[in-house]
């Protein structure tokens, strides 16, 4: 028996109801019926009785729920307290840059906290989140977030970052010192990849509908490389990127300012409330709300 069989159980009970409960875990339900099943021939005992779509628990299910929650809060608390002990907060994110960027608000808690160390996790945010709801990261950096993620983890908006427009030195506009979305308005657009950075796609589109058009889209790319990769061997193609960004090598690409409101990429930290006990994690997204944008 693993702790997963009474994880699995725990929320069937709790809801009475496998759909539900399988949404709630993130498995699918014919998944979750077979760890069911596992865990009742395991003790050689029915749990629980499924009429239709009404689920029951039995007697024997009754009195195993009441052991399951001691044992999995006995199990929580002896994480937490493990996780106290060593004093190691893992911070996930998505490119050094981010992590360049926030550096003040790292040596202020650094300060702060000097007896907890950070661990820095590098994926991209769809692992992120992932990893968050697996318990391997305690705090993310994950870009835009869906409202429906702070259902799950406690969410603070901790940046709001102006694009620049990126293109290759041959675009008929790279000369230009300052663009509005309107002069970009027949430009072909590679957007960021939604499978690995969702959201992302959404401030073009935002900043395109304001100034009357809708963006062609060209094609996405998965990192910044791949993106100048792409605007290097194109010089119509146009990318939007982090002011960050013109640190990283980029050989025939140029980067132009946009006229308010431009383009803007924000910042949002998640992290799971219940492993923030000593509201270290708080804290921390607390500071790294105070960083100021790049200019």
């Amino acid at each position: 028996m693993e702790l997963r069989h009474l994880r699995y159980f725990l929320a069937v009970a709790e809801t009475l109801h496998f759909s539900r409960a399988a949404a709630r875990l993130h498995i699918t339900q014919p998944a979750l019926s077979r760890q069911i099943r596992d865990l009742e021939n395991e003790l050689g005992l029915a749990l629980l009785r499924r009429h239709g779509t009404e689920t029951k628990l039995t007697a024997a299910g009754a009195r195993f729920l009441v052991r399951t929650r001691e044992i999995l809060e006995q199990t929580e608390r002896a994480v937490q307290e493990v996780r106290n002990a060593s004093r190691v907060i893992r911070l996930g994110h998505y490119g050094t840059l981010w992590v360049e960027y926030y550096a003040p608000a790292l040596r202020a808690f650094a300060k702060r906290f000097p007896h907890v160390s950070l661990q820095a996790v590098e994926q991209t945010p769809v692992e992120l989140i992932a990893g968050l709801r697996r318990g391997e990261i305690d705090l993310a950096l994950l870009g835009p977030t869906e409202k429906t993620l702070g259902r799950e983890f406690a969410v603070r908006r901790v940046g709001e970052v102006k694009a620049l427009v990126a293109m290759n030195a041959a675009h008929t506009l790279a000369k230009r010192r300052s663009l509005s979305m309107l002069d970009l308005r027949l430009g072909a657009w590679v957007v960021w990849d939604e499978r690995s950075f969702p959201g992302r796609e959404a401030p073009l589109r935002k900043a395109s509908a304001a100034a009357g058009f809708e963006p062609v889209i060209a094609g996405c790319a998965d990192s910044v490389a791949s993106l100048f990769v792409r605007l290097a061997t194109d010089s119509t193609a146009l990318g939007y990127v982090l002011p960050m960004s013109k640190k990283l090598p980029h050989s025939g690409i140029v980067f132009c300012a946009l006229k308010p409101p431009g383009i803007v990429f924000t910042m949002d930290a998640a992290w799971d409330r219940r492993a923030d006990a000593h509201g270290q994690l708080s804290a921390l997204a607390e500071l790294l709300a105070t960083v100021p944008p790049p200019r």
